[in-house]
Parts: structure tokens; C-alpha cells; sequence
């Protein structure tokens, strides 16, 4: 494994959920929140600090209530990783929309060219009571921070825009000269020709009008109906009055390089939207996550002593011990992330425990990155492989407690 860069992707997905509910605790909507920027839309929700899910931390937005509304509308949720935390920054001054909330994506953490500033964008439909005008404020928004790095765009945008190009066709500067003098400006960016995106909606309305304009003046590209995931333009919204395709990604021209693929996944009995995501190159270092300057040093690490040994095999052979295990093993966890995150951390507390019985702690003076690896994870493994050798060489024997182990059922461990 590369000790300098572990990871090669980030993931932004986002969703029109309909209403969140009591859908955060359905484990279809968990396993569904697996990208490392998850951004639902619509959650019909005030405050969101009881929908936490384990390893990811929030930011959110949500839309005054009318006196005489039964409930909440729009709204806004941020699920993204905790090991991301000090590369996702929310600014909160981005705009005074209830439907939109701005992110900036560190270009040193993420290891981009530019800094990256994510939109969560929704945009009401028309007719709407909260119809902000939204297009022309989103494209003064857009413009201070396009001076400032990249912009990625993604949400429902209630914008119905066919096949119609969202570039400058046919492009050229020497259209533009006149007596020999070109009329253009000197830094004028010639757009470049890309090709037709594919889109199973051939309906073009008012609001889509206003999302091509906003390409076109912005410098953005629409990502849905051209990348591997969405090569056809898939519908996006499903409702009784017929399908659609108003959810986008959509990016800063100079980013699209950057694009490895994007997709719309299948539509499911949670929302009436589909739910979109991006894939774009980035290149993280572990550095930034895995140790933070502020807390490397209080990791512990143990020493294996001349006792060990003894010590180790004496408290396997605990009462105590093997009914932790027992515990362990026929304790039933939730088959999604929640469950999974449960088990990864009661097993790593019996490890550790484990651990400081049997060792010597010692603090070692070595940077962060190779602590990694002599300190947390060599330290686990060599643990797990002396319990895998002391259950194999237990396999025929009777644990105290009345509890009897066989050679099959320690194969399957």
C-alpha cells in the first residue's frame, strides 16, 4: 500500500429524499448513504442532530416554518466522513437562499489543482411559494467563487432541459474578427466543443432555459447522459404526472478532466427522485486524515515482553475472557453500516483490552505516517494472529464454562 496516497476517488452523491421521516432508520437508506459527500435534498426537517450515522459528521440548512404549516419543507443534510473532516469547510455566508448551501473542498487536503466550491442546489419549482429567482442569484454566487477555485453544482434543479447543448457551438474567435481586428478580449476562452449529451427526457421548459443560460455564461458542463453510468440520460424523477430528468451534476468546464464517471442509481420505494452521484479524481494523502498533528501522539502503543507469552495464553484461558467471546459471537448486529460499525468496535475493544494485560506500554517517538503501521495496525494483526494460533491449538479441547470448540466450527472463524 502506498504510504504517501490512499486514495484515488471522492464520491458526491445527492438525492431529493421526499422527506427524511423516520427513514434513517430504514437499512435501505443507510446502506444507500456510502459516498463521502451524501447530500439530501427536501428532507422536510428542522433541526437534523438525531439523524446521526456512525463515521460521518453534518452540516445542514433548514427552511422556516409557516405558522399555519402542518410541517417542515425543504431543507437541506450534509452527510459526509469524519476522516474528511478538515478538508470540508461550510460557508455559511455563501448565500442567504434556504435552497442552496455552499461547501469549499481543500485543494491541499484533496489534493487537487483547485480549491473545489460544492453547491447543494435546490431550485423550486416556478409556481413555488419560495421561488427565490434562484438562477440569478445562484449565477452571482457562482461568479465570486469561480474566482476562487472550481464549482461543482448538484441537486434537483426542477429544470427540464432535453438534448439542448449547455457549450458554444462551433466556437471561434476568428468569427469575431472585424477589419482585421478581433473584437474579442485578449483572454477570451474559446469553448470547447463536446459531445451531445443523451437524455430520455425531450421536454425542454422555462427553467431549463434559465440552467443552458447559466452554463453557457458560467463556463459549466451538464455531467448526466455523458459519462459511463449514465451514457443514456436517465430519468431522474418519477411521479404519477409522468418521468423527468431535474436532477444534475454539473461542473466547472476545467474540471471535467477530473470526471471519472458519474451515475444515476435505480429508483427505489424511498423518494420519487433517483439518486445521483459523481466520481472524480482526487489524491489523498493518509497524512491528513488518519493522524491529525493534534492528536498522533496520545496513540498507545505496547511492547511485547518476556511475560507476554504466559500472560497472553493465561488470560485466553480466562473465564472471563471466553465469555466475552461468547458474548461476541452470539450477539446478533444489524446487517448495515450501523451494525457492521458496532461489531468493528466492541471486537476492538476486547483486542485492546486484551492487549494491555498481556504487554508493556511504551510511547514511541516516530512521526505520525509510520506509526500507522508499526504502531495500531501491526500491533492488531499480530494479535488476531496469535488468537487464530491459540484457538487452533485448542481445537480439541473442552473451554471451561461447558463450552466445546471443534475443528470445523474454528475453521470458519
Amino acid at each position: 500500500m502506498n504510504q504517501n496516497s490512499l486514495i484515488k476517488q471522492l464520491t458526491i452523491s445527492a438525492w431529493n429524499i421526499h422527506g427524511l421521516g423516520d427513514k434513517s432508520n430504514d437499512d435501505f437508506f443507510l446502506n444507500s448513504i456510502k459516498s463521502d459527500i451524501n447530500i439530501l435534498l427536501e428532507t422536510w426537517k428542522g433541526e437534523c442532530k438525531e439523524y446521526n450515522i456512525p463515521g460521518f459528521n453534518t452540516f445542514s440548512k433548514i427552511r422556516k416554518k409557516k405558522k399555519k404549516a402542518k410541517r417542515h419543507s425543504g431543507g437541506i443534510l450534509v452527510y459526509y466522513k469524519k476522516i474528511y473532516s478538515k478538508g470540508i469547510s461550510h460557508i455559511q455566508e455563501g448565500t442567504n437562499s434556504q435552497n442552496r448551501l455552499w461547501l469549499k473542498l481543500d485543494k491541499n487536503f484533496f489534493g487537487l489543482t483547485y480549491d473545489l466550491y460544492l453547491c447543494a442546489v435546490y431550485i423550486p419549482p416556478v409556481n413555488s411559494t419560495h421561488y427565490e429567482n434562484d438562477y440569478t442569484q445562484l449565477e452571482k454566487e457562482i461568479s465570486t467563487y469561480s474566482n476562487k477555485g472550481q464549482i461543482a453544482l448538484i441537486g434537483d434543479f426542477n429544470s427540464r432541459t432535453s438534448s439542448h447543448p449547455d457549450f458554444i457551438e462551433n466556437d471561434d474567435p476568428d468569427l469575431f474578427n472585424i477589419h482585421s481586428q478581433n473584437i474579442l478580449p485578449q483572454n477570451y476562452d474559446v469553448d470547447q466543443f463536446l459531445k451531445r449529451r443523451n437524455n430520455q427526457d425531450k421536454i425542454l421548459n422555462a427553467q431549463g432555459n434559465n440552467l443552458l443560460e447559466l452554463c453557457l455564461s458560467s463556463r459549466l458542463r451538464i455531467l448526466n447522459g455523458r459519462y459511463i453510468g449514465d451514457s443514456l440520460g436517465y430519468f431522474t424523477c418519477f411521479t404519477p404526472n409522468g418521468l423527468s430528468t431535474v436532477d444534475y451534476a454539473i461542473v466547472s468546464k476545467s474540471l471535467l478532466t477530473s470526471v471519472i464517471y458519474f451515475k444515476t442509481n435505480e429508483i427505489n420505494y424511498l423518494s420519487d427522485h433517483a439518486q445521483i452521484e459523481i466520481f472524480l479524481k482526487c489524491n489523498i494523502s493518509e497524512k491528513q486524515y488518519l493522524f491529525p498533528e493534534d492528536k498522533w501522539k496520545t496513540m498507545k502503543s505496547y511492547k511485547w515482553n518476556d511475560n507476554s507469552k504466559n500472560i497472553l495464553i493465561q488470560t485466553l484461558s480466562s473465564e472471563n475472557f471466553i465469555n466475552e467471546i461468547i458474548n461476541f459471537e452470539s450477539k446478533k448486529y444489524s446487517e448495515n453500516q450501523n451494525g457492521i460499525d458496532q461489531a468493528a468496535s466492541e471486537l476492538d475493544l476486547i483486542l485492546c483490552n486484551l492487549t494491555e494485560k498481556s504487554c508493556t506500554l511504551r510511547h514511541l517517538q516516530i512521526a505520525p505516517i509510520n506509526m500507522t503501521y508499526a504502531g495500531v495496525q501491526g500491533n492488531t494483526l499480530n494479535w488476531l494472529l496469535a488468537w487464530q494460533r491459540y484457538k487452533n491449538a485448542q481445537s480439541n479441547l473442552i473451554w471451561r464454562g461447558g463450552f466445546r470448540r471443534d475443528e470445523e466450527s474454528d475453521q470458519k472463524i
